[in-house]
């Protein structure tokens, strides 16, 4: 026991090293530390490190909901054995300061990390998870803490970006900025998904002349209000290119849209970026009712305004 409070001393000793502070009480940041160590250096059986997860919920809080989404099994067995039925997709260890342990089965795959944030939002849990490429992270109420195979780096969630995006678009609803902040923070930034939402704030008639709209897609009746939609979304952008117009009320328009710049614009924006960035901030220079989220492949998301890039947050870890 005392190597191993060495062990997990020296990754809290990293973790802080990094700026990271785990949360919940002493007891809860030390089981939180020791199902963290267990996912990043895991042990290996038949030469594969297995994958992982587990929940470290505070003991007020539940799994249990009336969409009836998840089973709890007890386990009356030693750590090491119970730590061998969780796969960190649809099975999850849940341990608790008071030393009980469960076995959360969920009836559909929790996996992604827009799931695993919504969980976390919804229950309180820290949870913890070895992902299928191997990377160790964990879910905190102030985003997602992961080892990038350096250094450990925290990546805020959505909605701590929120209040100073409401800032800098008071037209829009929260509910509406969230909505993008969340599908592009939460679902195409980890899978490195490129992509441009222009949100339409005051639709101007007959303005649309910097939209190429010749190779575009239709959308079903889609919205980013409604997260059972991401799904099509995520689908749908990891093969379209070009700008996805959205309407100040959510509804998802055409896709594979162009953008066209004015003289005025080309002049005025000299970005040191790629061409999707360079594009949203020329269009918004010449359109200053239109918002730009522009995801990057490689991770960060920009909010461009009136040419300007308002807002930064950022992507999965270099």
């Amino acid at each position: 026991m005392a190597e191993l409070t060495r062990v997990h001393e020296r990754l809290r000793e990293e973790l802080s090293d990094s700026g990271i502070t785990l949360p919940g009480s002493p007891a809860e940041v030390d089981l939180l530390l020791a199902e963290l160590q267990h996912a990043w250096r895991p042990p290996v059986h038949e030469n594969r490190s297995m994958v992982y997860g587990s929940f470290v919920l505070p003991g007020e809080r539940s799994l249990v909901k009336n969409d009836n989404l998840v089973e709890l099994l007890d386990l009356d067995m030693p750590i090491e054995q119970a730590r061998r039925f969780s796969d960190g997709r649809s099975s999850f260890l849940v341990r608790q300061a008071d030393g009980s342990t469960q076995l959360a089965c969920f009836r559909r795959t929790v996996q992604y990390e827009a799931d695993l944030i919504e969980i976390e939002q919804a229950t309180g849990a820290s949870i913890v998870q070895r992902t299928v490429m191997g990377v160790a992270r964990v879910f905190t109420p102030t985003g997602v803490v992961e080892w990038n195979g350096h250094l450990w780096r925290h990546r805020p969630s959505a909605r701590v970006y929120l209040p100073s995006v409401r800032t800098a678009v008071p037209e829009a609803s929260p509910q509406l900025l969230l909505g993008l902040l969340d599908l592009a923070v939460h679902w195409l930034s980890p899978a490195r998904i490129g992509a441009t939402f222009l949100l339409d704030l005051d639709p101007k008639p007959h303005d649309d002349h910097g939209l190429d709209i010749s190779a575009a897609t239709p959308s079903p009746s889609l919205s980013v209000l409604e997260r059972h939609h991401y799904p099509a979304l995520f689908a749908v952008l990891g093969q379209t290119d070009l700008a996805t117009l959205v309407s100040a009320h959510g509804d998802v328009g055409m896709l594979g849209v162009g953008l066209r710049s004015s003289e005025e614009s080309e002049s005025a924006i000299h970005l040191d970026a790629g061409m999707r960035h360079r594009s949203a901030a020329r269009y918004t220079w010449d359109h200053d009712h239109v918002v730009a989220f522009v995801v990057s492949e490689d991770g960060p998301v920009t909010l461009f305004r009136r040419g300007e890039p308002i807002q930064v947050c950022l992507g999965i870890p270099d």
